[in-house]
């Protein structure tokens, strides 16, 4: 038994699977260390990677919360904008706006007191209150009879308001002062 025992273990049929099965051992040990060894490298190149990815994170947030300050301070600019500007637009149609009739003609009477009180100019307190007086009832009957029918076309031309921020109003009430001066002389 011995000598088949042997016999069996010196064929060279065996002799070849022994030789095989030494040359698989030795390719699957090889494997396992190489496997182990792309496993460690993996390993290796994942912390890498979370290590990357946790720094891109952080400057990702960092980046957004600098944006965000960014369009915070940008909205309150174009909040202080908008008010600024419906403020001016609101100013700019109060300027647009034409003055009307009774403002005209309360302009046309306050010029006729002015002129009637600096040719008196004794007491301005009284002497403006009964100008203005005057004024009122010339006007009133100036609108009310045939006169005044005649005038109205002429007394509210579109350029009056204008002559008065020119100031050439000013210069009418001066050559009525040199007027009512040399009268008083």
């Amino acid at each position: 038994m011995e000598e088949q025992i042997i016999n069996i273990l010196t064929h060279p049929t065996a002799i070849g699977i022994y030789i095989g099965l030494v040359f698989a051992l030795y390719i699957w040990i090889r494997g396992i260390g190489k496997t182990r060894a792309a496993r460690i490298a993996a390993d290796a190149q994942i912390r890498e990677l979370r290590s990357q990815i946790a720094s891109l994170k952080a400057h990702l947030h960092t980046q957004m919360e600098i944006t965000a300050k960014g369009n915070e301070s940008l909205k309150a600019e174009m909040a202080d904008l908008q008010k600024t500007n419906q403020n001016l637009s609101q100013t700019i149609g109060a300027l647009k706006q034409k003055p009307g009739r009774n403002e005209l003609r309360t302009l046309h009477l306050y010029e006729k007191a002015i002129r009637l009180m600096n040719s008196r100019a004794p007491g301005f307190s009284s002497a403006w209150e009964s100008a203005v007086d005057e004024a009122e009832k010339e006007i009133q009957k100036e609108e009310s009879g045939l006169m005044g029918w005649i005038r109205k076309p002429f007394m509210f031309r579109k350029s009056e308001p204008h002559e008065v921020l020119d100031g050439r109003a000013d210069n009418n009430s001066l050559e009525d002062r040199a007027l009512a001066s040399k009268n008083l002389d």
